[in-house]
């Protein structure tokens, strides 16, 4: 197989297919396009390359059979992916078997990524069945989570699985062919082909969200920030195209974008890859300047926080509204919160990286 000129040399891909690539609006699984996402996996293991597949899709299939369905009650969230998630696995097994290759399932959530140790045994489970030609297919486990140990959605959870899995690329197939100027829909609007690491998106138009998912074009460009940060390149393509999966790898389609050159350790990776999407501290002008000096952040240099993060997450550092650093808590939110109407000198970071022009340094890495 020749892979388009920016991706020779690739070898591991992580695949991630949203609920609205594989499901229809009633629930029911898109046949058609699943019998060839599964085509395309085993065309590209013929050839030598090994895919990890993200599949979203299980609570859409799920809802279908809850009489009294509703999208904002966790619960019932849960109960929909508790009855979906097999019944989707079920339709993946069938269909690879017809191609006389071999599935797996792996249910994940936060807690499996930011603990070290988890991290780790998970990453060894892929290892040893990508090594025995075995394609694993990863799924947030709906049926357990709840906000402080939910990934968020499955755009986080595959750039956190191809950092996981050391991923040449990450490949992510939605409703739009990759990333345009403005609004797809309007007159004149033109496909971004290419965008460079760290080149500023804020004019782009990145609000659209199927009713299907939970994620958005907003939500992807946040989690390939992550990947790109750590040298992954990524990819957005249509579920549109005739051959899925193999057609944005082979031609010139969807948005492709650049990584960070700057080496990183894999404790670095980890980290950046698993900090909550939209959850920041913000520090004043001497914390900012003292943690420039390797210094602890102390509570009382806390000016605010954003969102819900518990102990042991990591989160962005921001000093004037730019995010500077990143670093693993070791309070929860409401915890910085008390500490800071206290007026304490808490230490609220056991460790921090200091991001500076797409550098990353690793500080105290022993601790993590």
């Amino acid at each position: 197989m020749n892979l388009r000129k920016d991706l020779v040399g690739a070898k591991r891909i992580v695949v991630k297919v949203g609920s609205n690539v594989i499901t229809q609006p009633d629930g029911k699984c898109d046949l058609r396009r699943l019998r060839i996402i599964v085509e395309d996996i085993c065309e590209l293991l013929e050839s030598g390359l090994e895919v990890v597949l993200v599949s979203s899709g299980a609570i859409n299939v799920g809802k279908a059979f809850l009489d009294k369905y509703l999208p904002n009650r966790i619960e019932l969230q849960q109960s929909a992916s508790a009855i979906g998630q097999p019944k989707l696995i079920n339709k993946y097994t069938n269909l690879f078997e017809e191609n006389e290759r071999i599935c797996s399932q792996i249910l994940l959530t936060h807690e499996d990524f930011k603990d070290r140790g988890r991290f780790l045994n998970a990453k060894k489970t892929i290892e040893v069945l990508l090594q025995n030609n075995v394609i694993p297919i990863l799924n947030e486990n709906d049926t357990i989570s709840f906000s402080d140990i939910s990934v968020g959605d499955n755009d986080h959870l595959a750039a956190q699985a191809a950092q996981m899995v050391d991923a040449d690329l990450l490949l992510i197939i939605t409703s739009a062919n990759g990333l345009y100027d403005r609004d797809p829909d309007e007159p004149g609007a033109e496909r971004i082909k290419y965008v460079p690491y760290g080149e500023n998106l804020e004019g782009i138009n990145m609000k659209s969200k199927t009713p299907m998912g939970r994620g958005g074009m907003e939500s992807k460009i946040a989690a390939i920030g992550k990947a790109t940060q750590v040298g992954i390149k990524c990819l957005i393509a249509s579920k549109d195209n005739g051959r899925i999966i193999i057609d944005p790898l082979t031609k010139e389609l969807g948005t492709m974008f650049g990584v960070n050159q700057s080496e990183h350790t894999d404790r670095v990776a980890w980290l950046v890859t698993t900090k909550r999407h939209n959850c920041f501290i913000d520090v004043d002008q001497a914390t900012y300047e003292a943690l420039q000096e390797e210094k602890p952040l102390l509570s009382n240099g806390i000016v605010d926080t954003e969102g819900c993060f518990s102990k042991g997450d990591c989160v962005d550092l921001r000093y004037e509204g730019k995010t500077f650093a990143v670093g693993l808590c070791e309070f929860s939110h409401k915890d910085v919160v008390k500490f800071k109407q206290k007026d304490t000198r808490e230490v609220i970071l056991k460790m921090n990286l200091v991001i500076n022009e797409g550098v990353s340094h690793d500080r105290n890495s022993e601790e993590v």
